[in-house]
């Protein structure tokens, strides 16, 4: 038998069945994996499905991953690489190759499909986001780097294709009419204090659902931020297609994502009164799980993050919120109205860093922070003052 990467075994034994048991546990140890020490003859699917299974499992071990970033990277190997590329040898992929499974990409249609509407034209078909395309290139350009630090391939050939770009989808702050809407509509809505939690600390959405009693000093009015709730997606099983997934608080984004804020006083007010609240209907309710929680179910579980998502949207659609392309406004908007107030009054861009955690202070400029337009008017204003002087003193 030869190996893939060109080693050729063979079995014997003056005994015909010895000789076939040898055999077929030759075969099982080739099947179950053998660690790859060279990369000659060994095809991107192998060696993608032992980083995967190996490499990546041991950076989460070493706490340099999250679990949920390994399972999305298991998932597009397997979605968008090996399908395309798979069957090609590690050691003979070329730009051109990558080029062609770029395009090929950029062409797939998306797993999410707007439905049909009855009496209505069918959607178009939607295709990968260059998003999507740019992070398949960023994971199989990790996976060649580890493959070429190993000394498997003499070059990353993903390091010479330039992928689409890549950018985040910009936030949209609400407006001040479009705040007071919300929160004239959330008066009543069980999740109201979450939303003001979100907009006047600007937290991510995970960040607000972990948040503990134990966490917030409402005499200090300060609270400790970091963990975040997530659902974390478990191991595909490949006869039903389904995953077991679970809840879990996990540590935060960055090493900066950890800070104590300050809250707002109106903040630490309308928290007084949740805890009141929340008092009484634990005393109410039959059973209640987790009394810490400053934020739960209605029987003291944490809130699923899918669950707060579809509350929110059914807060916007109370209060008429839409956007004229379509898109709806999501909870992670509320920060970007967090950061787009705080620059309206005046607040300079690196307080801003810190009041959202960022590392790095383009973070904060170049995605979250979005002039309004009053704040343009308000900096047209200012020019064509100091412009009204200077054109004064020339005459």
């Amino acid at each position: 038998m030869t190996l893939s990467d060109g080693e050729r075994k063979t079995v014997s034994s003056k005994v015909q069945k010895t000789a076939r048991d040898k055999w077929r546990e030759l075969i099982r140890q080739v099947e179950d994996g053998k660690p790859i020490t060279s990369g000659r003859g060994v095809t991107l699917e192998r060696y993608l499905n032992e980083w995967v299974g190996a490499t990546l499992v041991q950076r989460v071990a070493a706490d340099k991953m999250s679990e949920s970033t390994r399972v999305s990277y298991a998932d597009h190997v397997r979605l968008h690489i090996v399908p395309h590329l798979g069957g090609e040898q590690l050691t003979k992929l070329t730009p051109a190759q990558l080029r062609a499974w770029i395009l090929e990409l950029q062409k797939k249609p998306s797993a999410r499909q707007k439905k049909p509407v009855e009496g209505e034209e069918p959607p178009p078909v939607a295709l990968l986001s260059n998003r999507t395309v740019n992070y398949c290139h960023a994971i199989l350009r990790a996976a060649l780097n580890t493959a070429l630090k190993d000394e498997l391939i003499s070059r990353n050939v993903a390091e010479l294709v330039e992928p689409p770009s890549g950018k985040s989808k910009r936030g949209t702050a609400l407006t001040g009419a479009e705040a007071e809407a919300l929160f004239a509509a959330a008066v009543n809505d069980r999740l109201g204090v979450l939303w003001m939690i979100v907009l006047g600390l600007g937290l991510r959405r995970g960040e607000a659902l972990s948040l503990r009693w134990d966490d917030i000093d409402l005499d200090g009015g300060v609270v400790k931020v970091g963990p975040s709730l997530q659902r974390l997606r478990g191991e595909l099983n490949e006869e039903t297609g389904r995953r077991r997934g679970r809840l879990a608080v996990v540590k935060s984004k960055t090493d900066g994502s950890d800070a104590m804020l300050a809250i707002p006083a109106s903040v630490v007010t309308v928290l007084r009164q949740h805890r009141k609240d929340q008092a009484a209907e634990q005393l109410a309710a039959k059973m209640w799980v987790d009394p810490g929680l400053v934020f739960a179910t209605s029987v003291g579980t944490a809130i699923e993050p899918r669950n707060a998502n579809r509350a929110w949207n059914s807060l916007c659609d109370r209060a008429g919120i839409s956007r004229p392309d379509g898109q709806r406004v999501r909870i992670h908007d509320l920060r970007h109205t967090a950061a787009t107030w705080l620059h309206g009054e005046g607040v300079d861009m690196k307080t801003i860093q810190g009041a959202l955690r960022h590392t790095r202070l383009a973070t904060t400029s170049e995605i979250y922070t979005h002039l309004t337009v009053e704040v343009q008017r308000r900096a047209a204003d200012s020019m064509d003052g100091a412009l009204s002087k200077l054109s004064g003193k020339a005459q």
